[in-house]
């Protein structure tokens, strides 16, 4: 099942920390509320704010929660609406403007986020703060139709094409026409398989712009056998490429370690060469 939503970020990090690798930097976000989401839902939740008080000359309010999309990205609207965001970018989005494209992608799957599941909680305290939160976000997204919220997919494109690293990713964190789906269930569905086709691409050119994740992302691909067929040699060669991006060079004894049970011999010394190899074409000296 590919994962998006609100378990974005906790993909990101299983992903990354099965390959011995660090996720890629991500803005810190607004000091937490005591309480917390459990589990390894990805979204943080917080209580609503309390009633309100007369204000203190010196009083400073705590920040809203922050809003993310269904690739995990915290997306700021600017104190707007999500339909007056889309409105006040619409026109230059589609004359070309690949940064109002992606901005507009973004509004919308905040909202497209809020339609996911919620994970489990271990409490019913946390479901409680989710589902206030949730409608907070509901209410936010009260102006935009089924039609945008699809068209979004439409738009990610859009900045993809143009070189856009972030949409190139994303592309593959949304999943086959934008929607959660089970990728091995589907296999031969034309619509899925285009998607991987489209996915894959999309990767392999942020790996090509010396993006770890994106290269991560391709390792775990490898592994998973879910967009391609598996092949240990490719996870190990992206593992090596991924780690380069990050200026760390893995040691013949740690991919021997992560490895050596399926990669022997020559395959080994094959995979070593393809990820010195894609390291220097994706991450060339001084990148």
């Amino acid at each position: 099942m590919l994962l998006t939503g609100c378990a974005a970020v906790a993909l990101i990090a299983a992903l990354l920390g099965a390959l011995g690798l660090r996720g890629p930097d991500v803005p810190p976000s607004p000091a937490p509320a005591p309480q917390r989401q459990a589990g390894a839902a990805a979204r943080q939740w917080f209580a609503p704010p309390p009633a309100s008080t007369p204000a203190r000359a010196d009083f400073v309010a705590a920040p809203r929660s922050p809003l993310y999309g269904r690739n995990g990205r915290v997306v700021d609207l600017h104190g707007e609406d999500v339909a007056t965001y889309i409105a006040r970018r619409n026109a230059a989005a589609r004359t070309g403007d690949t940064r109002a494209a992606y901005d507009i992608y973004q509004a919308a799957s905040v909202c497209a986020a809020n339609a996911d599941p919620l994970p489990e909680f271990a409490v019913a305290a946390e479901r409680v703060q989710a589902e206030a939160e949730r409608r907070r976000v509901q209410a936010l997204c009260a102006g935009v139709s089924a039609v945008q919220l699809q068209e979004r997919m439409a738009f990610l494109v859009r900045a993809a094409d143009a070189g856009n690293r972030d949409a190139r990713i994303d592309f593959f964190m949304e999943g086959p026409m934008g929607r959660p789906a089970d990728l091995d269930a589907q296999a031969d569905d034309p619509q899925v398989q285009a998607w991987k086709r489209q996915a894959l691409g999309y990767l392999q050119e942020a790996g090509a712009q010396c993006d770890h994740f994106a290269l991560s992302l391709l390792a775990n691909a490898y592994d998973l056998g879910q967009l391609v067929p598996r092949d240990p040699r490719m996870t190990m060669a992206y593992a090596i490429a991924a780690a380069a991006a990050r200026h760390v060079v893995l040691t013949e004894e740690q991919l021997r370690a992560r490895f050596g049970d399926e990669v022997t011999g020559a395959d080994f010394a094959a995979a070593l060469r393809a990820g010195s190899l894609l390291s220097r074409q994706d991450c060339p000296a001084g990148h």
